[in-house]
Formats: structure tokens, sequence, C-alpha cells
């Protein structure tokens, strides 16, 4: 099994060819966004667990059907950016839980802090948890994210984080302390800048949905 997956999608480029435009203002960047959370969360639950339902047709001919059982999945948008994935999840999940881990990072040492912590502390009430987190520069602030969720007793084998942009930088940091999670992205770019943002990226995803 492959624990990094590149969406190679043209309508998932055609969000990013938006999402990178400098010019593009907040209306269309969040509509973008929206539309390529859609797309990241139809691949990202591929492997979902489910059970098989039988119903009546309207032929009055039984089908064996999927059954997802989307209360037991479980929603984490990292703050800011990862509220711009958010509704897209929970469009195809109406009935995930959800909860907020908010990271802030220090522009100097690069180092990821904590400042907010929902997810619950049981553990076996989920099947699987969905870190939202359109970014992946450095991997500090994943790791540390993944740090609470995995100390609170979930198996990181049942996490997948989800981006827009990747950086193979922050794939490895990622994979160094949690070789079985799962990354999204729909595209891995090849730098970082020496202020470790993404190159060419599409600058700071949680300003350019809620504050320009």
């Amino acid at each position: 099994m492959s624990y990094l997956h590149i969406v190679n999608h043209p309508l998932a480029g055609d969000c990013l060819r938006i999402l990178r435009n400098r010019e593009t203002g907040v209306r269309d960047f969040r509509d973008a966004m929206n539309k390529l959370g859609l797309i990241m969360a139809v691949e990202a639950t591929g492997n979902l667990k489910y059970t098989v339902e039988t119903v009546v047709t309207p032929l009055d001919t039984g089908a064996d059907c999927p059954h997802v059982r989307d209360s037991k999945i479980l929603l984490v948008p990292v703050l800011r950016a990862g509220l711009g994935f958010l509704d897209s999840f929970l469009e195809i999940l109406p009935a995930a839980r959800v909860a907020h881990i908010g990271i802030s990072r220090d522009h100097d040492t690069l180092e990821a802090r904590a400042y907010l912590d929902t997810v619950p502390d049981d553990a076996g009430d989920f099947d699987h948890v969905y870190i939202l987190d359109p970014m992946l520069a450095t991997g500090n602030s994943s790791v540390k994210t993944l740090e609470l969720i995995t100390g609170k007793g979930y198996d990181p084998a049942r996490i997948t984080l989800v981006c827009a942009v990747a950086v193979k930088r922050g794939v490895e940091q990622v994979h160094g302390k949690f070789p079985a999670v799962r990354i999204i992205t729909a595209v891995l770019d090849p730098a970082l800048n020496d202020k470790a943002y993404i190159v060419p990226g599409l600058g700071d995803a949680g300003d350019r949905l809620y504050l320009i």
C-alpha cells in the first residue's frame, strides 16, 4: 500500500490553477478550495469501512449496497486553513463528527505550537480520522497535530492527512515519525523558500481564505 497518494485529476488541476493565481480574489479562492475539497474528499474516502445493506428497488428487486457509517468518522481541520476543506467533507459525510486543532508557527524557529485541541479522548468511537490541512510544508504542524491525536490512543493506520499542496520535505517529516499515516495531496511541489513557504505554492492559504 502506498502511503502517499497524489490526486491526478484534471479538475483538481483546474482548481489549483485558480488557487495558485495571485490575482484570484477571496470569493473565487474559497470556491476553488471548496471544489478541490470535494475532489479530495472522494479520493480520500475510497478505503472507508462499510457494511452491505440490501434495499428493495422500485422494481421490487433486492440490491446489495455499501452502507458507510459516517457517524464513525472524525474530521479534524487544522486552524485556520483546514476550515477551507471542512464543508466539502461534510457534504459527503454529513454525520461525521468534527474536532478542531489550532496550531501556530514561530516564524523565526518554525516551531509548531498547539493552542487548541478538541479531539475526543475516546478513540474507540471512530473508525477513521481525516486531518484537513491544505498546506504540508515543513511538516512541523502536521507532526504536532499527529502527536496530539495519537497521544489520545488513535491508531496512525486509521488517520489520513488531506492536503492541497505538499512538498517532499514535509512528507518525509510526517512519514519519518508516523509511517502508517496516509497522505493525500493534489500536488507535490518542488521546494520551500527561505521563509518555509511552498514554492510555487499558493501563498498563505489561511490568509487568502479569511483575511485578504
